[in-house]
């Protein structure tokens, strides 16, 4: 089976926005043995679109168009599509029903209404992460297969709806599964190095390494004929994988650093705050987004200069003190303010607009622990390529969560 793909979007072509759904496709693709030969970005234009499409019937079996399926006028893949095989668009109930329910009304905007339609006699493909449904089309000889631009929709469709449908189609009919590993602490570069012996080799479950905003994630896809003979596969895979970069391992899924930590003091029936010095808060920010466990984290503090944290905690005469005793005593003062079994306090570089490459990127942060013992670590990410405020928060994240799991500190400092 040949397979070609096609990216749709004037942002693309302009260079606004990476494609990342490409290589990520063209990886899942090949690991269920289809071939990519041709990759073709068009912008939103009904002919280059059309002249597309076309083309790749020429040379593929499967044509897959992402983007192009929102609720806005040069949102015109389905139209473009349909016109072309002379198939009507119809209502995907499921699909307008989820629409009515997200927007708490039965009269929705004609760019919603739109975003529902499908081809008629296609079959979608669910949307758990956006409002587009996909399209699934086997005609004249061709599978068509549309599915929306954003990343993160596009990732979960392809994952959960369009592997296992294309596999399936394919031949054997066999389960498909895929599990994701999370690392932290290696660059990605380091970590395809160390699994390198294993990916070469690899046959049934395949392996594919992503970076994404500082965290290494390894996909391990499996297929087999029943879902207990992948999760087999996947396990022994998985405990492979361990036994070369184990360390650095913080969860499957989509579990956050931060999430490890909070489960573990949620289990203790424990509280944490933080106070933040010269950080621009990042560390405060990042674990109060989408919080699973909001009994545990009491929220803390954010301070733009030093001596407004040292009037806050009522603090004289340290300013002759060392960063590291600083941050100690910011962490006592945080845990005895807000009455936490567990306190961090960050001092960091001042701001995230670093203008010279050279410049040093240092913070102190300090954990204080149920006995009042205290961790303390100086975190230089001079030279990480992430932007200084993003990579702190994971730094801390992961720094916390070894102290709260009783973990060796991060083996390298330069992820």
């Amino acid at each position: 089976m040949k397979a070609e793909i096609i990216t749709s979007g004037t942002e693309l072509l302009l260079g606004e926005v990476v494609d990342t759904n490409t290589p990520y496709l063209a990886r899942e693709l090949a690991a269920i043995g289809v071939n990519v030969y041709h990759h073709t970005t068009v912008g939103d234009n009904p002919k280059r679109l059309l002249q597309a499409i076309k083309i790749a019937e020429e040379r593929a079996d499967i044509i897959i168009v992402s983007g192009g399926l929102g609720p806005t006028q040069d949102d015109i893949t389905k139209e473009i599509l349909a016109e072309h095989l002379q198939v009507e668009l119809v209502v995907d109930p499921a699909s307008l029903q989820k629409a009515k329910i997200r927007y708490n009304t039965n009269e929705i905007s004609k760019g919603n209404y739109n975003q529902a339609l499908i081809l008629k006699g296609s079959t979608p493909l669910k949307n758990d992460v956006g409002m587009a449904a996909g399209i699934y089309k086997e005609i004249n000889n061709h599978t068509y297969v549309l599915v929306p631009g954003p990343p993160n929709e596009f990732e979960y469709m392809v994952s959960n709806y369009l592997l296992p449908k294309l596999s399936a189609a394919i031949g054997e009919e066999k389960v498909l599964r895929s599990r994701n590993m999370n690392f932290y602490g290696l660059p990605e570069a380091k970590v395809a190095e160390r699994l390198d012996e294993i990916i070469q080799k690899q046959t049934n479950p395949t392996i594919a390494v992503y970076a994404k905003n500082g965290i290494i994630e390894v996909r391990i896809t499996a297929s087999g004929q029943t879902s207990e003979i992948c999760e087999a596969l996947l396990d022994a895979k998985a405990e492979e994988i361990l036994t070369f970069i184990g360390e650095y391992f913080f969860s499957y899924g989509q579990i956050r650093l931060h999430d490890i930590a909070f489960e573990e003091l949620a289990a203790e029936e424990a509280t944490i705050t933080i106070a933040e010095v010269l950080t621009d808060g990042a560390t405060t920010d990042y674990w109060s987004r989408t919080l699973e466990y909001p009994q545990v984290f009491k929220g803390g503090n954010v301070f733009t200069t030093l001596d407004h944290a040292h009037t806050f905690y009522q603090m004289e005469q340290v300013e002759a003190l060392s960063a590291a005793t600083q941050v100690e005593h910011f962490a006592q003062k945080a845990k005895q303010m807000y009455q936490t079994d567990y306190s961090v306090a960050v001092i960091g570089w001042g701001s995230e607009n670093l203008q010279d490459e050279n410049q040093e990127r240092l913070a102190w942060v300090s954990i204080s622990l149920p006995n009042d013992e205290l961790i303390t670590k100086k975190i230089d990410y001079s030279r990480s390529q992430n932007p200084a405020r993003w990579i702190l928060s994971l730094r801390v994240s992961d720094f916390v969560r070894r102290a709260v799991l009783g973990l060796p500190t991060l083996p390298t400092d330069n992820p």
